[in-house]
């Protein structure tokens, strides 16, 4: 079954750390599936083919369960082991990973190399643009103008996202509301517009909320 919520990026990121004189640079990139991963391993490949090293790691569907990691001639379980573990840890799906070593002369040991290639992928996460992919209900709410930035409110107080507003007779709001909240949010919005609202689901996906 997939998953409630997975992290993902939306836009190639890159980083680069200096760790004893090696330069270790972690790009980020957006996956559909399986191939397109491969297919972008090989143009990481070919784009730093005079590196040391290019090891790798994605999980490629919502369920986690498709999982692949490369240690690409660094001793093994040293490199794409520990990047893939960094992804799995903080639920970032979909998303494929690159560390590009570039030998800087001083060897580092097993522990070290370690250290460097899951601190590499750590950090390039904690500055990249994250989304939160998560099952929601998306809702057409058609309401007064006296109360529709109520129902705004309402919608955030949910940790849900207004997705667009339109203007006519009466405003019709489309949202989306964490599948888990979705219920409540409905009887909730009814209850402001003192059953006035008309509230239509329109389907259940994963949807991408800001973090």
């Amino acid at each position: 079954m997939p998953c409630d919520w997975f992290l993902s990026i939306n836009e190639a990121f890159e980083n680069t750390i200096v760790i004893n004189k090696s330069r270790f640079i972690t790009t980020l990139l957006p996956i559909k599936d399986y191939d397109d991963a491969i297919k972008k391993i090989k143009e990481i490949n070919k784009l730093y083919s005079d590196a040391t090293h290019n090891c790798y790691a994605f999980i490629s569907n919502v369920q986690a369960t498709e999982q692949r990691f490369s240690d690409d001639g660094e001793p093994q379980g040293t490199a794409g082991i520990p990047m893939l573990e960094v992804l799995k840890k903080r639920k970032v799906y979909m998303t494929l990973a690159v560390v590009t070593r570039y030998f800087g002369g001083i060897k580092m040991g097993a522990n070290g190399l370690v250290g460097a290639y899951s601190s590499s992928v750590s950090q390039a996460l904690d500055e990249a643009v994250l989304v939160k992919n998560q099952s929601a209900d998306i809702l057409k709410i058609k309401v007064g103008y006296g109360i529709y930035k109520k129902i705004e409110d309402c919608v955030e107080s949910y940790e849900g996202q207004v997705v667009s507003t339109e203007y006519g007779n009466d405003v019709v709001l489309e949202v989306a509301v964490p599948v888990e909240k979705s219920k409540d949010f409905c009887d909730k919005t009814i209850d402001i517009s003192l059953d006035k609202a008309i509230v239509e689901k329109i389907e259940t996906k994963y949807f991408q909320f800001k973090i």
